[in-house]
């Protein structure tokens, strides 16, 4: 009973101070509440990522995701930069072959309104595994089917952090 009474303690005690996890923040986080369009920006490595982001993103309120050509001055540009997606071996069999690869994908977000930068994040990462078993095709498979979910998982960690300031 008592360790339950300092559980709630704690837990308003948080609340109290404006503590919270990330993506569960009240409000619009880093998007000023007035934004009626938003614009995602990035490198041209960013391909199947940025993609996925602005699916999501689009998804996820009542902001409209539109294309640069289409924004309006006040738009807010959402800038995904230093985009990667790596493959790594990471463990290896008795003869030194790899047998298991890491997989990473990672970018930041920096968030500019007029030209002025609201926000900056520091990089997002996601990060899973490949088993090598079947030969070369098979890996290849493995890996995208890997990538995609990675992507997913990247793009879900950036809406949390846009929502809660983090």
């Amino acid at each position: 009973m008592r360790a339950l009474f300092l559980m709630c303690g704690l837990i308003l005690g948080l609340n109290a101070c404006g503590y919270h996890l990330v993506g569960q923040g009240e409000g619009s986080g880093v998007i000023p509440k007035d934004a009626s369009q938003l614009v995602v920006v990035a490198s041209a490595n960013a391909g199947k990522l940025l993609t996925v982001f602005r699916q999501k993103l689009g998804q996820s309120g009542d902001i409209a995701v539109v294309n640069m050509d289409e924004a309006m001055d006040d738009a807010i540009v959402i800038r995904m930069e230093g985009v990667s997606e790596a493959m790594a071996a990471s463990a290896f069999d008795a003869s030194g072959l790899a047998n298991q690869y890491r997989v990473t994908v990672s970018a930041s977000l920096r968030v500019l309104q007029s030209g002025k930068e609201l926000w900056k994040s520091e990089p997002i990462n996601t990060s899973g595994d490949v088993f090598a078993a079947g030969g070369a095709v098979a890996i290849e498979a493995q890996k995208q089917r890997v990538l995609q979910s990675l992507r997913d998982e990247w793009a879900q960690k950036a809406l949390g952090r846009l929502r809660s300031g983090f």
